[in-house]
């Protein structure tokens, strides 16, 4: 295992060179609460030279995992996008065209259903553009798409899938949030903030760290154990496992012997992290307990129960709890009847209205080149935060670990449960709630 430092500028908040030359020239940030969608979205035009779409309409594809282990997260994803469409459709679609959503299973994620599902899209279904909230980890599916001049956005959350659109030099393939060593940088932040302050002292200056055996796990893991070292702190245990895991005895059993100061976990599976908590309450060990996505799940709550409260989570995109964020989580469960989870359904949701404004300002919504150009040039205010995509790595910038601005960088949320509810804790100023000692504390 490699060593993964943190992004640079991940220390503190200041605005570097880079970042002022990816915010040079952008247009004015748009709101987009549901239902304001009439002014945004353009004329008709003729579409007879089109390369795909059928019937007057334009297809956009979602990449989900609607089947398996990760169903929760996918079906997130496929409301909130069918959610976008459904309000862009009613305030007269893209380019006087309605918009029709093509969904492809990846199931659980193995490689080849990313491909099969990206030929799909691109070669048969002949969508305009592409979402999904996950990707392949070589972004083996990545050449399907950049070839067949389909845009791509996606919040996979990986520093690898950045790190290769740059090298391959592809402009039409987004990572809509920023990448995970700011996950672990972020907390760190937090984690000494509440030590300096008194909020927290830590029983000692240990850490036990937990990971699911795949790259996004392991960088999070990685960076945070870099971090705590230069800080002095010992790492009493570290860990990998294969998802989906429910059995936490043997790790329980390690730290109760060992019981560190911080436990950090970074299997992002929601059933997994509720057993983990769940037993961990159990006979609990005088330590700060994070788990990494998961919770944000609305599933993870209805497994977790009581054993939930005091647990700290965050996410590199997340529904907001201001006007716009309370207005989409409404307009969610009018429609569906159930609360909307807390990153994926706003996100998808926000995607497609992102690259909804981009094709109208194209011109036309199957030219990739101009989608793509459109897309970078958009400052874009959604219900999870701020869209930011640049002209260098098309990847979102995070706020505020790495820009001091909240209206040019994309929200590195921090939640902890307390008493059953979803407290967003970080950053100001979008928090409704104040860290608290756990329970067990």
């Amino acid at each position: 295992m490699s060593d993964i430092q943190p992004p640079s500028g991940a220390k503190r908040k200041r605005i570097t060179r880079r970042d002022l030359v990816r915010t040079a020239g952008l247009t004015g940030i748009v709101g987009l609460a549901a239902g304001t969608a009439g002014g945004y979205f353009g004329a008709p035009r003729d579409r007879s030279s089109s390369a795909g779409g059928t019937g007057g309409t334009i297809k956009f594809g979602l990449v989900a995992p609607v089947t398996g282990p990760y169903a929760g997260d996918g079906q997130e994803m496929e409301r909130g996008a069918r959610l976008a469409i459904d309000d862009i459709n009613a305030e007269g679609g893209v380019l006087g065209q309605q918009v029709e959503l093509v969904v492809g299973d990846v199931g659980d994620q193995a490689p080849e259903n990313f491909i099969q599902v990206a030929q799909r899209l691109v070669s048969r279904e002949k969508v305009a553009a592409a979402s999904g909230g996950y990707t392949t980890t070589t972004s083996v599916e990545f050449p399907i798409y950049a070839d067949g001049g389909v845009p791509l956005f996606h919040t996979n959350t990986l520093q690898d899938n950045t790190d290769y659109v740059v090298d391959k030099g592809y402009d039409n393939i987004f990572q809509c949030c920023p990448t995970e060593p700011w996950y672990a940088s972020g907390f760190q932040q937090l984690m000494e903030g509440w030590i300096e302050s008194g909020a927290w002292t830590p029983s000692s200056k240990s850490a036990a760290v937990i990971a699911s055996n795949d790259s996004y796990s392991i960088s999070i893991a990685t960076v945070m154990m870099n971090g705590l070292k230069e800080l002095g702190w010992e790492i009493t245990m570290y860990e990998e496992i294969s998802v989906p895991y429910a059995d936490w005895g043997p790790q329980l059993s390690k730290i109760r012997n060992n019981p560190p100061g911080l436990i950090f976990v970074t299997d992002y599976l929601a059933g997994d992290l509720a057993s983990f908590a769940k037993q961990f309450a159990s006979a609990p060990t005088p330590s700060l307990l994070y788990q990494q996505y998961g919770p944000s799940v609305p599933e993870y709550l209805e497994l977790a129960g009581d054993a939930a409260n005091g647990v700290i989570w965050s996410t590199t995109i997340g529904t907001l709890p201001d006007d716009i964020g309370e207005r989409f989580r409404k307009r969610y469960l009018d429609t569906y009847g159930t609360a909307a989870g807390l990153s994926q359904s706003g996100a998808q949701y926000d995607i497609v209205r992102l690259w909804a404004q981009a094709a109208s300002r194209a011109g036309d919504a199957y030219d990739s080149e101009k989608v793509s150009a459109a897309a970078k040039r958009l400052t874009f205010r959604g219900v999870v935060g701020t869209y930011n995509l640049g002209e260098d790595d098309l990847t979102a910038i995070p706020y505020p670990d790495q820009v001091n601005d909240s209206s040019l960088g994309m929200p590195h949320l921090t939640y902890q449960i307390q008493d059953q509810k979803q407290v967003l804790i970080s950053p100001a100023p979008y928090i409704n709630g104040e860290f608290e000692l756990p329970g067990w504390l």
